[in-house]
């Protein structure tokens, strides 16, 4: 479990740098390869958070954490593509719909996944609120045209929580263990 946990961490805080990068300098290769990094290793820290907080049966968890999985995987080369493309991310998604479907199962998984951290009460109580906020705003930005700067900003308070979870999720279980 822990080593899921160290994947989020590094997952999330390649998504973390390719905000404060986009910020930055926009759309770079460096962006678009730090993403799929952080799609690649997300997936896998989610898991790891659904193990943390669920060492019984949790189904609620166990089916978000499982979708957010399956999605991020199903997404890891969108980035490479948009960049290969040519396109923006909204033009690439018209001329290839089908990717929104792994979005979608995201968001769902996710919206799951946030419930459970709430319903589990295993990490503080702040974070499942900013865990479903996070969710929220990151599908809500380019559907409602949200500044780019304001988007980038939640994104990576966003990233910061789901590293912090991770952080937390591996306290607690080395002290558990130290217990023993």
């Amino acid at each position: 479990m822990k080593y899921f946990l160290y994947a989020g961490i590094l997952g999330f805080s390649f998504w973390l740098v390719s905000e404060v990068m986009e910020i930055i300098e926009g759309y770079t290769p460096t962006v678009y390869y730090l993403t799929a990094g952080y799609h690649f290793l997300a997936g896998i820290g989610i898991w790891g958070l659904h193990k943390a907080q669920s060492p019984g049966k949790n189904p609620l968890s166990q089916l978000g954490a499982l979708l957010a999985l399956i999605a991020y995987l199903g997404l890891t080369f969108f980035p490479i593509q948009v960049m290969n493309s040519g396109m923006s991310i909204s033009e690439f998604l018209e001329a290839k719909p089908l990717y929104k479907v792994p979005g979608a199962v995201w968001f769902v998984g996710m919206i799951l996944f946030g419930i459970s951290v709430r319903n589990t009460r295993f990490f503080p109580s702040w974070t499942p609120l900013v865990f479903i906020l996070g969710t929220l705003l990151f599908t809500a930005g380019p559907l409602l045209g949200l500044p780019t700067l304001l988007v980038n900003c939640t994104n990576s308070l966003f990233a910061i929580t789901v590293i912090y979870m991770c952080l937390f999720g591996l306290k607690q279980k080395m002290s558990a263990s130290s217990l023993l």
